[in-house]
């Protein structure tokens, strides 16, 4: 009987030193600075999926075609979003304007890149009334206009579609084991690919996705990461877009530049990539 307990206590024994060592690295793991499976030595990649908001400035419209008897602006013209937001859970995920993110933080560094589309939607108002100077068919305009379908109506709702690549720097705010707050500044440049709805003098067109132009911008927010491996990114956004070619109909192009203030919301997972791991982790015996 005394053999039997003695066994029973060694079996206890060897369960808890086990458990031990096992909490021991589990820690590490999740050390912010330690050898660990998501920390400083290693770089992590990570992908998210959000939404947006977009406010737009004033633009400058201006209609051409080749021939060149087709040459006017239409000054001062409002546009606005359709976030969709309220449908989000009855229609498709890339129905509202949605954005994703493809990023990678360097290792041993507070920097980072990153690959971010956002599919933003882009309405001119329909009934405003503006100015209107230039060439039309070969007479020259300038006068007060109303703009409504029988002259010009521009939408770019299959998505103005921001695609561009970023910088980033972080500064952590919270750094604990299973939470991290963050603050993130972004600056980068790229491309604008709209799929664009345009109606003319009474014909519309819905043209193919082309790139028409260039973008430029800047971004901060706050990154919350969860258990290491899930975070949350809310942040402010603000571009300066140039859409110099934009197809219309026939042989014309509209060319229009406008500021976009944006407010973003991101969820997304990330994990470790590179050497580095667990190898000089210390196991506590």
């Amino acid at each position: 009987m005394l053999r039997i307990s003695l066994i029973a206590i060694q079996l206890m024994l060897i369960t808890l030193r086990v458990s031990a060592q096992q909490d021991s690295i589990s820690r590490d793991y999740f050390k912010p600075n330690g050898n660990c499976i998501l920390n400083d030595e290693r770089g992590k990649f990570y992908f998210a999926w959000g939404y947006n908001k977009n406010w737009y400035s004033k633009s400058n419209v201006n209609v051409f075609d080749e021939s060149g008897a087709y040459n006017f602006t239409l000054y001062g013209m409002k546009a606005h979003d359709r976030t969709h937001i309220g449908e989000l859970f009855k229609v498709a995920l890339t129905i509202p304007q949605y954005g994703y993110r493809i990023g990678y933080w360097l290792p041993k560094s507070k920097l980072g890149i990153e690959l971010k589309f956002d599919h933003a939607k882009y309405i001119v108002y329909n009934d405003q009334t503006v100015r209107v100077k230039g060439s039309i068919n070969g007479e020259y305009l300038d006068k007060d206009t109303l703009v409504n379908e029988d002259f010009l109506l521009l939408e770019h709702t299959d998505g103005a579609n921001f695609l561009m690549f970023n910088f980033m720097y972080r500064h952590n705010f919270i750094s604990r084991r299973f939470i991290t707050v963050a603050g993130v500044g972004k600056f980068g440049a790229g491309i604008v690919v709209p799929r664009s709805d345009v109606t003319l003098f009474g014909q519309r067109w819905n043209h193919c996705f082309h790139v028409a132009g260039q973008i430029a911008g800047f971004e901060a927010g706050v990154r919350t990461e969860l258990f290491r491996f899930f975070f949350i990114e809310a942040s402010v956004k603000g571009v300066y877009a140039n859409f110099n070619k934009v197809l219309a109909i026939n042989d014309f192009l509209i060319s229009h530049r406008f500021w976009d203030g944006m407010v973003l919301l991101d969820a997304g997972f990330q994990f470790p990539i590179g050497k580095g791991g667990t190898k000089n982790v210390t196991r506590s015996n």
